[in-house]
């Protein structure tokens, strides 16, 4: 075949999952050996990619588009896996935060946001997309307290 009717792949845009097309986070293998069972250890490429789409049921993927279903790792949090904490590292739940809204001060919220600046705060292996909860607090406590005021 012709190179002039071959398109190289844009290195410059992340992959997206093949599940839901989102764009991915990528995950060191450090995160991966702390989130996933034993059974899919080993099933992804470098690099690996964490799916960030709540209601997508992939939890990584990688280049050659193999996945590893939300079902198979462990650790998730919140949205990914409904019951699990926002911020991994700390123990933040939906419902410490829900206390700080009805309480009228977000003591608990500042709190976390305050240790996963930290530098001892092991996000890469704790958080199963590899990065600090501070995000994903803000943005369940903003929904929460504007869906209650």
């Amino acid at each position: 075949m012709n190179k002039a009717f071959c398109r190289e792949p844009d290195a410059d845009i992340p992959p997206r999952c093949p599940q839901c097309g989102g764009e991915g986070a990528a995950v060191g293998s450090a995160t991966l050996q702390a989130h996933l069972l034993p059974a899919a250890q080993g099933l992804l490429g470098d690099p690996a990619y964490f799916c960030p789409t709540d209601s997508c049921p992939v939890a990584y993927y990688d280049l050659w588009e193999r996945s590893i279903p939300v079902a198979e790792a462990c650790g998730l949090f919140w949205p990914k896996d409904p019951a699990g904490p926002l911020c991994t590292c700390h123990g933040l739940t939906c419902d410490d935060v829900d206390l700080d809204i009805a309480e009228g001060k977000p003591a608990r919220v500042r709190e976390a946001v305050r240790r996963a600046g930290l530098p001892g705060a092991e996000c890469a292996t704790r958080s199963a997309d590899g990065r600090p909860c501070t995000a994903r607090v803000q943005r369940y406590f903003l929904r929460r307290r504007a869906a209650g005021g």
